[in-house]
């Protein structure tokens, strides 16, 4: 095997930090070099935690002076050429979007909790407010934001960009757009990015004060991607009270602390249910969860959403309950959670 290729197989195998896949495979490994068995790796900055760059640097140095044939090994940064473990890894390899504002993310550890539920009316409440927002579909797996929008129009292009959707106010992009019912949705980790890439480069998102983005549920591809590209704002994690979603969120917290993402709070949904004939208060899926978790982290508890069934029916129409019913107990709800999220940020100050 020729000495260039067993270096690329080494460091398929050297994990990014608290993901699931390589550093190859996340783009972080920009050239590798060889000349007289002495090796030059070039890493594109991913973090803006100089750790994680020593880490992955002392991690290539390891691994490469393993091979055969390898007599010395530099590791440097994409950005600067200077050695890897003595420059931070920060944002350089960032870009904001022009006209943009901030970008939130809004996540999940996993699928069922009501994450793009929350995503849509949070954007709406903002809107609401007055904000200027645009809502971006991460969640390639599941994109539902166009039936939550009653949206079966596509994109058209102008120029070398795509124009978003507008619906309720918000500018709206999502896969959905571009898929019909019966496609299979199957996507492996690069192509993720890759799309994640073009929505945040190729889509004129015009002026916006908000970019609200609904992630694919998990951690993984789709979260390291976004870091990558964009100075995230913040996040909001969404989860429901029950034991085994909590465990799930923990590890969502870390992943965005990982990269350096601010996490404003957590959205605890479904967090009880009201009986509409005897008003009675029932917290069907445990209690106190939320709280507990902020608490740990040092996180805001951003709201606790109750399950009503007027949100799902509206979400299947098409017509989001912040936007039809604004004067409902839960659009009251979302709109103190857009309050809350624009407080975090300091955008009230």
């Amino acid at each position: 095997m020729p000495l260039i290729e067993e270096i690329h197989q080494r460091l398929e195998e050297i994990a990014f930090p608290g993901f699931p896949h390589s550093i190859e495979r996340y783009g972080i490994v920009e050239q590798v070099t060889v000349d007289a068995g002495q090796v030059t790796v070039t890493l594109v900055p991913a973090s803006r935690k100089p750790e994680v760059a020593r880490a992955i640097a002392e991690c290539v140095r390891r691994a490469v002076s393993e091979v055969s044939g390898v007599r010395g090994v530099k590791v440097v940064s994409a950005a600067s050429g200077t050695p890897r473990g003595e420059a931070a890894a920060g944002a350089e390899n960032q870009a904001s979007i022009p006209g943009v504002k901030r970008i939130v993310a809004v996540s999940s550890a996993k699928g069922g909790v009501g994450k793009s539920t929350v995503a849509v009316n949070l954007a709406l409440a903002l809107r609401r407010s007055g904000s200027k927002v645009a809502l971006m579909d991460a969640d390639v797996y599941g994109p539902s934001v166009p039936l939550m929008f009653g949206v079966e129009a596509r994109p058209r292009s102008a120029g070398n960009k795509i124009v978003p959707i507008e619906r309720y106010g918000i500018d709206v992009m999502s896969m959905g757009f571009f898929l019909d019912d019966s496609s299979p949705v199957i996507w492996r980790g690069p192509m993720v990015m890759g799309l994640i890439r073009q929505f945040l480069r190729d889509v004129d998102w015009g002026e916006q004060d908000y970019l609200i983005v609904d992630m694919p549920p998990g951690t993984g591809d789709a979260a390291l991607t976004l870091a990558q590209q964009v100075p995230i704002s913040g996040a909001v994690i969404v989860t429901t009270p029950q034991e085994v979603a909590l465990a799930d969120v923990e590890r969502g917290i870390s992943m965005f602390r990982q990269v350096q993402v601010p996490v404003l709070g957590i959205v605890e949904n479904m967090s009880y249910y009201v009986c509409p004939d005897c008003g009675e208060r029932d917290e069907l899926f445990g209690s106190g969860g939320g709280e507990a978790l902020a608490k740990q982290f040092g996180v805001r508890l951003l709201a606790k959403l109750p399950l009503v069934a007027e949100v799902r029916a509206a979400g299947d129409a098409g017509e989001p309950i912040v936007s039809t019913a604004p004067n409902h107990p839960v659009s009251s709800e979302f709109v103190r959670l857009a309050r809350s999220v624009d407080q975090a940020l300091g955008a009230s100050a």
